[in-house]
């Protein structure tokens, strides 16, 4: 059965959030517990260059990616407003419903947890570079505030000389599994400037040889 998927346009919403991320407070990051390490780290080798959002084929000699991961604001419950969750934007089959409630369940119970990234677990092609908060925010700096010319306004704003050979600066939450770790589900974005990202769940099942499959079950997506 062909699935619906609904590209959420939230560049406005985006901005608003954006603007206001200084007055959102979060768990400070903390290192990721023993028994999510090898299953998390492979998810995260996986999915970074998978077609999972844009530019995963674009040229690149070094990967941007933020060194904690995401989480829900203190303030914000698990299951609240969020932009994008993954009680709203994934629908598993009805004969994976009761695995997906776990995963759910796990989301719900560590949604506001910070996980401090390990760049040497990462083995790509080209180099993964974590950035701190400081180099996030001369990362943002060079590309806020770019607008498209009107004869091309899917334009990218150019990457800051700093960053060259990037493709956007990318984003992992926490990796949530079901009881048995056969099932998992983790959020990806990149952000390239005011008006240029695109962040979305990803939902993959273990296979026996320990790798994963990702899974067409997330029916929503968001676009700036």
């Amino acid at each position: 059965m062909c699935r619906y998927l609904s590209l959420v346009l939230a560049s406005t919403f985006i901005a608003t959030m954006c603007a206001a991320q200084n007055n959102l407070k979060y768990a400070d990051a903390q290192e990721m517990t023993a028994s999510l390490v090898t299953d998390s780290y492979i998810i995260y080798q996986q999915v970074l260059p998978s077609n999972a959002i844009e530019w995963s084929n674009v040229k690149r000699t070094q990967w941007l990616l933020q060194d904690t991961t995401t989480a829900v604001p203190l303030s914000t419950a698990c299951n609240g407003g969020l932009m994008s969750s993954p009680h709203r934007d994934v629908t598993p089959p009805e004969t994976r419903k009761a695995e997906w409630d776990e995963v759910l369940a796990d989301f719900d119970a560590r949604c506001h947890e910070r996980y401090k990234l390990d760049g040497a677990r990462f083995h790509q092609a080209v180099p993964v570079h974590l950035l701190d908060d400081a180099a996030q925010k001369r990362y943002w700096g060079g590309v806020s505030g770019f607008r498209p010319p009107a004869n091309n306004i899917m334009q990218a704003p150019p990457t800051p000389d700093e960053f060259k050979g990037a493709a956007g600066l990318h984003s992992f939450s926490g990796v949530y599994f079901n009881h048995a770790h056969s099932l998992a589900a983790v959020s990806f974005g990149m952000g390239c400037g005011s008006l240029c990202g695109n962040w979305t769940w990803v939902v993959l099942e273990k296979q026996s040889n320990g790798t994963w499959q990702r899974l067409r079950w997330v029916t929503s997506m968001t676009f700036s």
